[in-house]
């Protein structure tokens, strides 16, 4: 069996940049709702409204990343 990752580099950033993003969407959505504990955990750098704008902002990259995740699968499932 052969790691496909280690084969296209192009699948290998789409992965690691959709879980930096989910990472960062989870962080930002925790940033909104529970303001106060994100504020202490980062000392101040995500307040709520930074938070806020961050989330809104990553709509568009994150549904471009699910996409270009969605065409490789399907890629690699014609291929086979």
């Amino acid at each position: 069996m052969k790691n496909i990752l280690k084969e296209n580099p192009a699948k290998q950033v789409v992965h690691w940049s959709l879980l930096a993003m989910l990472v960062l969407y989870v962080l930002t959505g925790f940033g909104i709702t529970a303001y106060r504990t994100v504020e202490f955990l980062t000392f101040g750098l995500l307040t709520k409204p930074l938070a806020f704008k961050i989330h809104d902002d990553l709509i568009i990259p994150f549904v471009v990343l699910i996409g270009l995740h969605i065409y490789q699968q399907i890629k690699k499932s014609s291929e086979e």
